[in-house]
């Protein structure tokens, strides 16, 4: 069974209750969506260090735009993205873990940390494919063979390309929050973004099955999606 998890954005606790919850087998995969950090959780860190610790089965961490602004913080010095995407909460808890992360010094941050953003480890991916699922973080061009989609798409876009797919695999998605978890109504994507760290729950799809499980985080507030807008930085 392939277990996919959304967004989490800092909510450390929910994550680890959500991994308690999965029923996971030795034989299982794991694959965490991205965007572990920023928005409203208050643990970060903790969230990438569960991610790192995680050993009950295979796993698979694709890079969200939100590892990805982080990662433009540390090695080209860009405060400005940090603030725009709500990444004070991530830099607060590296700074309570004791790790005062600078911009543009990779090194302020532990080792296994900076392998993990940088993607230098086998199971940090950019996407995962199987026979039946295309995983990626946010877009997905169905018209183009893999060797043509744009790496940025995959982190800050939308699936697209619907009425031309070259490809049988339907796409699992995070990145674009909503209340649950959903079908589109073609059937070529499961979003299993619901807006964790926003005020959503987070969700898991067991696949082939479709099971969902869900867990409340502490930022959980039942009218989130309809108090706010949509996030200019998903």
């Amino acid at each position: 069974m392939i277990y996919a998890i959304g967004d989490v954005h800092g909510e450390a606790d929910a994550l680890r209750e959500m991994l308690a919850k999965l029923p996971l087998a030795p034989t299982d995969l794991v694959i965490f969506l991205g965007d572990l950090i920023n928005r409203k959780g208050e643990n970060p860190f903790d969230c990438v260090q569960q991610v790192i610790d995680f050993d009950r089965c295979r796993k698979v961490c694709l890079q969200g735009n939100h590892e990805e602004a982080l990662l433009m913080f540390l090695a080209e010095g860009d405060y400005s993205i940090m603030t725009g995407m709500s990444g004070q909460s991530t830099l607060d808890s590296y700074a309570a873990a004791g790790y005062a992360l600078t911009p543009g010094d990779p090194q302020s941050m532990p080792e296994s940390h900076a392998r993990f953003y940088f993607q230098a480890e086998s199971w940090t991916l950019p996407f995962y494919i199987t026979d039946d699922f295309i995983f990626t973080h946010a877009g997905w061009d169905l018209s183009r063979p893999v060797q043509q989609q744009n790496p940025h798409v995959m982190r800050w876009g939308h699936v697209r390309g619907f009425e031309t797919p070259v490809m049988p695999q339907r796409i699992i998605r995070g990145h674009s929050p909503l209340p649950k978890v959903t079908h589109s109504k073609a059937k070529h994507y499961i979003g299993i973004d619901t807006g964790c760290g926003l005020g959503g729950l987070l969700s898991a799809i067991a696949l082939p099955s479709e099971e969902v499980f869900t867990v409340k985080p502490k930022s959980y507030n039942p009218r989130w999606y309809q108090s706010s807008t949509r996030p200019v930085n998903e």
